[in-house]
């Protein structure tokens, strides 16, 4: 069977083609076919063009029956068997291809239901919205009443102790930095209080008593009497030299 017969055997049975492949393999099949039309005289080009339209095709199914079994045929000698077609032939079959019907609907699957539109994204939280959660959060933390005047205890200047202003109850002392006996303000928290200037960023200093950090591998606050004193000052003097000097 050469180029001239493989193209009407397509042509008779196009409206199985159109069946069995489904758009994006029929548009394959017919670019390929456009490939044999632009070979134009060119035998080793055409051979190419033919192989590569009935690999497009493979694989055949049982039920095309004659198509089936002269492709399977044709295509274990269509490098030796693949000539030029005539043009009129080729363009005729071309023609021919592109007019082929689709596949009925009611041949094909039903397609899958549109899944659900998935709720719209919450908006991100705003700059205000996460400092108002931070407050929050380094206001849960035990605390007591600031000593009137802004010193929390007697003998602490205005940079040795954390005072942060609750809306609902007033300035208040997060307890970690006193001593549980005496009441008074532990050395090494006035010592990184006066480090981190607690009486211009109260809050910040608070985060950082309060919160996770990675080089001491715990909150500083829960680590007052079990790590060095030294080694909470060299955190606390970490993070201000990150900060250039705050």
């Amino acid at each position: 069977m050469d180029t001239n017969e493989l193209l009407a055997l397509l042509v008779r049975h196009r409206e199985e083609l159109r069946q069995w492949l489904d758009d994006e393999q029929y548009r394959h099949f017919l670019a390929m076919l456009e490939r044999l039309r632009e070979a134009g005289a060119d035998a080793d080009r055409a051979a190419m063009a033919v192989m590569a339209i009935v690999r497009s095709l493979w694989p055949v199914p049982d039920e095309a029956g004659e198509l089936a079994r002269l492709l399977h045929v044709y295509g274990r000698g269509a490098a030796a068997t693949a000539t030029v077609p005539a043009e009129d032939a080729l363009l005729a079959a071309l023609e021919a291809l592109y007019a082929a019907p689709s596949a009925r609907a009611a041949d094909r699957p039903a397609p899958p239901p549109e899944p659900p539109a998935s709720p719209p994204e919450p908006p991100a939280p705003s700059v205000a919205d996460l400092v108002a959660a931070a407050r929050r959060r380094l206001l849960a933390a035990p605390s007591r009443e600031a000593a009137a005047g802004g010193s929390p205890a007697a003998g602490a200047g205005p940079a040795d102790v954390i005072v942060l202003a609750d809306p609902q109850a007033g300035r208040r002392s997060p307890d970690f930095q006193f001593d549980p006996d005496t009441g008074r303000p532990l050395d090494i928290v006035v010592r990184i209080n006066r480090i981190l200037l607690a009486d211009r960023d109260p809050w910040g200093a608070a985060d950082w008593w309060l919160g996770g950090n990675s080089w001491l591998g715990g909150a500083p606050a829960a680590l007052l009497g079990r790590v060095p004193d030294d080694r909470l000052a060299d955190a606390a003097l970490a993070l201000v030299e990150e900060d250039g000097g705050r």
